[in-house]
């Protein structure tokens, strides 16, 4: 008999706290329904991926993510809106010429943005990500739409007013830092959605959905760290709700929050 079916048998819902034992993705784990969840931890990417059986070891850059998702991708999120309040009043302003978008997926966001904004027909939106997703957001393109863009390498683009991470600095290996100094300047504004951050500390885990791939989980002073030295402010910041997890390592089990941010560069010539 499979796991599965000795958790079934047993017939745990009837057991005291089996509710938080079931949120917490322990029992889908032990029963092997690893889809979505976290485990491990580990101090570099490589050495999360090394973990793995070599027939288990993937990339992102895989025709099989593509198409994951796509619909509720490309659909407004609560947690959307505070970048949209923010790119609406930048419109108003003038200051919202081009947006980068890295880890854009085949211009999920931009689709779902751009009923809201009212975009003029120079205005670019860059997106950068594996040359996968390049390809199908290229060739998904309607005939109609001028202002997207895809790129694979990020120094490929131009300058842009804003920088967009909706759910995409998990999965690289630079850091903030180095992904603002790849770009030809520094942005007015950075948008962050979907971080995760440890209340403890920085560290890697493996991240199975659909395949299993290393995800970065920030340390809890990290973001602040990292935008105090590129020399940017605060605007606002948001919980993701319902996004949360949980990590299972050998340390046990550890929360991990989902957080969005807006900064603003502090000096003009930065």
């Amino acid at each position: 008999m499979t796991m599965t079916g000795v958790l079934t048998r047993l017939n745990l819902s009837t057991f005291p706290g089996y509710k938080k034992l079931r949120q917490s993705g322990v029992l889908d784990f032990v029963a092997g329904k690893e889809f979505g969840h976290y485990r491990g931890r580990f101090s570099t990417s490589d050495e999360a991926t090394s973990s793995l059986p070599p027939s288990r070891r993937a990339t992102y850059d895989n025709e099989s993510l593509v198409s994951i998702g796509i619909e509720s991708y490309s659909t407004i999120h609560p947690f959307d809106w505070p970048i949209l309040v923010f790119c609406q009043k930048l419109m108003r302003e003038n200051h919202l010429h081009a947006v980068t978008d890295f880890g854009g997926h085949i211009g999920v966001k931009f689709y779902a943005f751009r009923e809201m904004l009212d975009l003029p027909e120079d205005f670019r939106w860059q997106i950068v990500d594996v040359p996968a997703m390049v390809r199908e957001g290229r060739r998904r393109v309607p005939p109609e739409v001028h202002s997207l863009r895809f790129y694979e390498h990020v120094e490929e683009t131009e300058a842009c007013d804003a920088l967009l991470c909706s759910g995409s600095l998990q999965y690289v290996d630079w850091s903030i830092e180095e992904l603002i100094g790849r770009l030809p300047r520094k942005p007015y504004m950075i948008f962050l959605n979907k971080v995760p951050v440890s209340a403890s500390e920085g560290f890697f885990t493996l991240e199975t959905f659909v395949k299993t791939l290393p995800c970065r989980i920030f340390g809890p002073d990290e973001l602040e760290a990292a935008r105090q030295h590129l020399g940017y402010k605060l605007a606002a910041s948001w919980p993701i709700t319902n996004r949360d997890f949980v990590v299972l390592s050998s340390k046990g089990m550890e929360k991990v929050q989902m957080v969005g941010e807006a900064w603003v560069l502090q000096t003009a010539d930065a």
